[in-house]
């Protein structure tokens, strides 16, 4: 029923998006029964996930294409600490039943010579080609969660399909829902976070070593939902990321031009721009209620500006916060990406003028929301790159 309303509240289909929509929606739909039939077969084959604990998880929210990528993938190096979970898993295995599915027919694979992956490595390869430049794709590495949700299709990723329609739009107030409906979509959620801890704790058995037991999830869409979050699970800690909106907001709307070109809406269409923009005033509204109400210690609130400039002092300022000490090999990768970022150069372009924005009406708009931000972010010291890093236990 969801999806019907999707579709038919998508707004006018033209010749392209119809015969787009014919091929893509039946395979949404096959691939979400596939990974509904996987879900019930988790409490047949492997009914104890439902008694894992998910503890202190570490969520990443806050204003899409603010950097919240970039600081997921350098937590996730942090494997002592966190476990997250790979695009490949999300998109292909979210349920431990499909993850042994896939992992089994992996090693058949290997001793065939990897004609599979051979061929999967080249499909990737296509996609990452299309989107160069824009956001980094490679199914090995850490993806957004909000995947799990697609089985509902409750995910806000199906804007770059449906980019006109309300049920879409409501995914950005999750908080504002009646406390049942949006209890029940978290606790779905919670489920698929408990199946994931459950096949690591399984893995990491076998091959008798401890597994980390502190998801890590990035979802800046979940920033429509903080409130929910930190009910659902008291003891998880969040960083809200962000970035100067004349910046974020263009940047938003040009990662979205591949999608509106295949599926055949416009990304300068001012209804949707008026709508990404209001969602962005939401989330940093959002941002500032939880880092105010929660504190340092619960929730850290950092700048793309910061991040970018000195990845180590800022994650070592947010590690201070939660009372965390980074282990030798996590404090060598930060180093690293310390120095890969100061030579790093975006090849995304874009601008405010290509979607008929004024800078400076931005700005006005967002001008306190922004300042209350960079109060509760506070400023950090610039690292020395040969200096030990210091850190209090």
């Amino acid at each position: 029923r969801r999806l019907a309303t999707l579709v038919s509240s998508s707004g006018p289909l033209g010749l392209k998006r119809t015969i787009v929509l014919a091929v893509f929606v039946p395979g949404l739909v096959l691939l979400q029964l596939l990974h509904r039939i996987g879900f019930a077969l988790d409490h047949l084959f492997f009914p104890d996930f439902r008694r894992v604990d998910v503890r202190e998880p570490l969520f990443v929210v806050g204003m899409p294409r603010s950097g919240t990528s970039f600081l997921h993938q350098t937590l996730s190096r942090d494997t002592a600490r966190f476990t997250t979970l790979t695009l490949w898993e999300l998109v292909l295995a979210p349920s431990i039943s499909e993850r042994a599915f896939w992992t089994g027919l992996a090693g058949i694979d290997a001793k065939l010579g990897a004609p599979v992956t051979r061929l999967g490595r080249s499909i990737e390869r296509m996609i990452i080609d299309s989107m160069d430049g824009v956001h980094p794709v490679d199914f090995e590495e850490p993806g957004e969660d909000f995947l799990f949700l697609l089985p509902l299709f409750a995910c806000f990723l199906l804007v770059a399909v449906f980019p006109r329609s309300p049920a879409i739009w409501e995914l950005t107030r999750i908080d504002d829902w009646p406390a049942e409906r949006r209890k029940a979509l978290l606790r779905w959620y919670r489920s698929c976070l408990q199946r994931h801890l459950y096949w690591m704790q399984r893995q990491a058995a076998r091959a008798g070593r401890s597994a980390p037991t502190r998801v890590l999830s990035k979802n800046p869409s979940f920033t429509a939902c903080v409130r929910t979050l930190h009910d659902v699970f008291p003891d998880a800690r969040f960083v809200c990321c962000f970035r100067p909106v004349h910046e974020a907001i263009p940047s938003q709307l040009s990662s979205l031009r591949p999608a509106a070109e295949t599926f055949g809406w416009n990304a300068t269409d001012p209804w949707v721009i008026e709508r990404f923009v209001a969602m962005y005033e939401e989330f940093a509204c959002r941002s500032i209620e939880l880092a105010e109400s929660t504190g340092p210690g619960k929730t850290g609130v950092l700048e793309l500006t910061d991040l970018a400039a000195d990845p180590r002092g800022t994650v070592a300022r947010i590690y201070e916060d939660f009372g965390w000490t980074p282990d030798e090999h996590f404090t060598a990768v930060l180093r690293e990406r310390t120095r890969r970022s100061r030579s790093y150069t975006s090849r995304h372009r874009y601008g405010l003028d290509d979607f008929g924005l004024g800078g400076t009406e931005l700005d006005a708009r967002f001008a306190e929301p922004i300042s209350r931000l960079r109060a509760l972010a506070r400023p950090r010291c610039r690292c020395d790159l040969d200096a030990p890093m210091e850190i209090p236990a």
